[in-house]
């Protein structure tokens, strides 16, 4: 249960590690100089990454908004109400908005733009926080959390596949390079505190569909 309590918690923890990892890149700190590392042993490990530059489009955007819109705009057809691909819609605007910010005021350099230098920090690159990294949790995490009954088998297997394709996603974007470390820890901090946040406005303003559905009620907003 999300009580308000729990959410402030998870929220400013989260903060915390992404303001933490802004701290390390910025000031080319001792996690900003392990990416440098990362990236060295990634060119190394697996000579074929074919696999990894498919499964790291489980975190593309486009890829998950073409599947989700859809049907998300067929259940709030079919249920008559504009709640569930309004929530969806708040959580992608939010982790939007936020990774885009950061990527524009920090402005750091991919691995494969700067290789073999270290990321430098440049007006118009869009390195940190990745976009991908931020997606997973917080799309397919509010996907899962919308069609899943709470604390069901359901939705306890929903955020392991959540937690799953994280983790793929993650490995995929550092084996091909197309990602620092840290980028890839801010955007998951990042989609989590976008995904919490949403889910304690859903629940907060009767719009969870399993608040609902036991009295047969419509959310509407």
């Amino acid at each position: 249960m999300l009580t308000p309590r729990r959410l402030t918690v998870a929220v400013a923890v989260l903060t915390v590690v992404v303001a933490f990892l802004i701290w390390q890149v910025v000031a080319y700190e001792w996690l900003a100089q392990a990416d440098y590392r990362a990236v060295q042993s990634a060119r190394r490990l697996v000579p074929d990454k074919g696999i990894f530059r498919f499964t790291v489009n489980f975190g593309l955007r486009g890829a998950l908004l073409t599947v989700f819109i859809p049907l998300l705009a067929w259940v709030s057809w079919k249920r008559q109400s504009w709640a569930p691909i309004v929530g969806f819609a708040i959580v992608l605007l939010f982790q939007t908005g936020i990774t885009g910010a950061l990527k524009l005021s920090i402005g750091r350099e991919l691995p494969w733009q700067s290789w073999p230098l270290m990321g430098r920090l440049e007006t118009g690159e869009l390195g940190f926080p990745s976009g991908h990294a931020t997606n997973v949790p917080a799309l397919i995490g509010y996907v899962v959390w919308f069609f899943t009954p709470s604390r069901s088998t359901l939705r306890r297997v929903g955020w392991c596949v959540v937690g799953f394709l994280t983790v793929l996603v993650n490995m995929s974007s550092w084996l091909i390079r197309t990602h620092w470390p840290t980028d890839l820890y801010a955007g998951n901090a990042i989609g989590l505190i976008a995904l919490l946040t949403v889910i304690a406005f859903m629940n907060a303003s009767g719009l969870s569909p399993w608040a609902t559905s036991q009295q047969k009620q419509v959310a509407r907003l």
